[in-house]
């Protein structure tokens, strides 16, 4: 197993229960006043007390009785990182500027390989231990042609290796994407098999051609059947459309055929600007994660029965059965959820876990 994604997870240590009362003993006839008006006007009693403190009301832990003093301490997803190819057109059309609006802003524009470029690059930073990346891209020699050779090969940690191949790698050439599809099939089947899922991103921004080797003869129904075959081998794809051009209805048939499209109308992603290019490679890396139910403490909690599990924001019980609820597991340093808990997190329908020290929590078998 390996670490993933600790960005949206903390753990909050409180440092104990406030007092009722102040430190000086003024007003203590007032509040306790007060209080006893609060109950009287609520009919509320120890008993209804008692009872908020039932597993069933999920509600977030009260800083004023668990402390209001929080320190964070982190939390890492520990899962699987799944394998993404990123199969990239680097045909001469990714030299032209990259304009999303008409009449077009004055000049200077972006060049769409630069803004590809910064965008790879990102991502592969900010996933580099979430997802083993890899790149192949076509034509492999500036022409009709796409070899089964990887620019980077799929692994974790390859965001240097991004960064060299656009150092040293520009556009030229036509765009035979169905060979390129073809070759990343031929790649995928020379490495072992990723249990945590294995992924083709396919990133054009052109009409696929070179059918027969001609640049123009174009291969739209040559690249969805190779879409198909990846999918029939157990490699989904995700189709991005980058630019404006008018290629819509083979790469809807690819999104369709690659098993990953989106819904409404337009079923690949489409990007015409580096901010809607960042949003869709934050989409696609985000979908193909899927979250372990174990988290890592990066810090004991001083007293391990002492706290409080919330899914974003509801009460977790503790479950010592591993039936439905969370425990330590496998070690004191790792939660666990089970059950229903444990369903959710996978479906990515919760994804705020806190962990507050100084709260006990309810306690189910």
């Amino acid at each position: 197993m390996r670490k993933l994604f600790a960005g949206f997870l903390t753990v909050l240590v409180a440092c104990g229960p406030t007092s009722n009362g102040n430190s000086d003993g003024r007003d203590d006839e007032s509040d306790g006043d007060a209080d006893s008006d609060s109950a009287d006007s609520d009919g509320a009693d120890s008993d209804s007390a008692d009872d908020s403190l039932d597993a069933t009301d999920a509600m977030e832990p009260d800083a004023a009785m668990c402390g209001a003093q929080m320190t964070n301490i982190g939390v890492v997803n520990l899962g699987d990182p799944p394998d993404l190819l990123v199969l990239l057109d680097r045909s001469g059309s990714m030299t032209e500027p990259l304009i999303s609006t008409f009449p077009p802003p004055p000049p200077p524009w972006p060049i769409k390989w630069d803004v590809m470029e910064d965008a790879l690059e990102g991502i592969t930073v900010a996933k580099d231990q979430s997802i083993k990346f890899g790149l192949m891209d076509f034509p492999s020699d500036n022409n009709c042609s796409a070899d089964a050779t990887a620019e980077v090969n799929v692994m974790l940690g390859a965001a240097p290796q991004f960064q060299s191949y656009f150092s040293n790698r520009s556009p030229n050439g036509n765009t035979p994407a169905h060979l390129g599809l073809g070759a990343a099939l031929t790649y995928y089947q020379g490495q072992p098999v990723n249990p945590a899922g294995r992924y083709v991103l396919f990133a054009t921004d052109g009409l696929p051609n070179c059918n027969g080797g001609v640049p123009e003869n174009a291969s739209s129904a040559e690249t969805v059947a190779a879409v198909t075959a990846l999918f029939n081998a157990g490699i989904p794809t995700y189709v991005l459309g980058f630019g404006s051009f008018g290629g819509g209805t083979i790469l809807n048939d690819a999104a369709i055929a690659g098993g990953r499209p989106r819904p409404g109308s337009t079923k690949f992603y489409e990007a015409t600007d580096a901010a809607s290019l960042d949003a869709a490679l934050q989409a696609i890396s985000g979908g193909i994660i899927v979250p372990s139910c174990s988290f890592a403490l990066d810090a004991a909690p001083p007293v391990p029965d002492d706290v409080t599990v919330t899914l974003n924001g509801m009460v977790v019980p503790r479950s010592p059965s591993h039936a439905n609820g969370w425990d330590y597991h496998p070690d004191a340093m790792t939660i666990t959820f089970f059950g229903t808990y444990c369903e959710q997190i996978e479906m990515g329908a919760s994804t705020d876990v806190s962990f507050a020290y100084g709260c006990p929590g309810p306690i189910v078998q």
